[in-house]
């Protein structure tokens, strides 16, 4: 087949990337030709599959698309962006949001929080996107995603969960991890120091727990400096790196303390890859990897309940790290992932989804 991938950012390495690079390579192995680019070529060619990964630029590029492809045209819905102008479905307020689309309200969110993005966002017609968008055959990476695309109203027989071709179970290595060698739970945050994902909120947890522990910080961003004045002691700003997987064999867990509506959460789903369990808040479509109790946990509110703002807290997140040091209960919780991995993320069944005409 001759397949071609269009809406890849090349100057970012971000999971859309990933996903693109790994499925492409992927179905390369298979004897199939595939090709990537940024936004849709001017001209466009014979392809027998051809996969939308961000919106076209504009309604009558995705019209042009669909007038030439029709049935063979896909869409993956990786983020937020077809129902939600600020593409990460929180309020100002840092509120997780559960409305479908409105054009009053969604303006004003957008407006309020990145006044820069006024006048691009006031005349960028979502409702029309949307619309034009139901009858193409939508791909998503976790069940959260396609409920949303439901309430924004996409027939659910249009829209199939593809989990991303990013893992596989990395056994041998999982084999020989040594679970907190020195007594100490060993924590990994990999991520952009931003104030949405959290690591904030886990440099205050790591303050607050009463087990021994290390904290390692992989990552840059903005909020840097003022993480840095506000950790405690064993907390280790690590910066970016070229090779972040390399940290997984030294971490017990993984803390993916995210704020907002993640649609998927790369990095957790890379961590069970590697036998590390995940701590986590229950937020987006983390839901779909995290199995309390077998992959990680979930920070929890007093009342036991994970997805409600009084979970999200340094307090429950610190007590979340807490129950994992345990080396016993790593153990076992690595097991469950690697074959947790194994199963969502076969490459047999995402070539067989993937390529299917449902």
């Amino acid at each position: 087949m001759k397949i071609l991938f269009t809406g890849v950012y090349s100057h970012l390495y971000g999971g859309l990337e990933r996903f693109a690079e790994r499925a492409a390579a992927a179905l390369r192995e298979h004897g199939h030709t595939v090709d990537v680019v940024g936004d849709p070529p001017r001209e466009l060619d014979d392809r027998d599959l051809v996969l939308m990964q961000k919106i076209p630029p504009t309604v009558d590029d995705l019209r042009r698309l669909k007038a030439r492809y029709g049935d063979k045209l896909r869409f993956y819905a990786h983020d937020h962006e077809l129902y939600c102008l600020r593409k990460h479905y929180y309020d100002p307020f840092r509120h997780l949001c559960d409305r479908t689309y409105s054009f009053f309200p969604c303006r004003l969110c957008a407006a309020v929080t990145r006044p820069q993005w006024v006048l691009r966002n006031i005349f960028r017609p979502i409702r029309a996107f949307i619309k034009e968008m139901r009858d193409v055959r939508t791909f998503v990476p976790a069940t959260y995603i396609k409920d949303n695309l439901v309430k924004n109203g996409f027939a659910p027989e249009m829209v199939k969960v593809l989990y991303p071709l990013f893992v596989r179970p990395f056994r041998e290595e999982a084999a020989a991890h040594t679970w907190m060698p020195d007594g100490k739970l060993r924590i990994l945050f990999m991520g952009q120091l931003i104030a949405g994902k959290g690591v904030g909120m886990l440099v205050d947890a790591a303050g607050l727990m009463s087990r021994p522990h290390n904290l390692m910080v992989v990552g840059a961003g903005r909020d840097e400096a003022k993480l840095r004045k506000r950790a405690s002691e064993g907390v280790k700003f690590l910066g970016w790196q070229e090779n972040a997987q390399r940290f997984f064999k030294d971490a017990d867990v993984c803390a993916v303390p995210s704020l907002w509506n993640e649609p998927y959460g790369t990095v957790g789903a890379e961590a069970l890859s590697h036998g590390v369990p995940v701590v986590t808040f229950d937020v987006g479509g983390l839901s779909d990897w995290l199995i309390p109790g077998e992959t990680g946990l979930f920070a929890k509110a007093p009342n036991g309940q994970t997805r409600v703002p009084e979970a999200r807290t340094p307090a429950t997140l610190a007590a979340a790290l807490d129950q994992m040091a345990d080396p016993q209960k790593l153990k076992y919780m690595s097991g469950h992932a690697l074959d947790t991995v194994a199963r969502l993320f076969d490459p047999d069944r995402f070539l067989t989804d993937f390529l299917s005409n449902w």
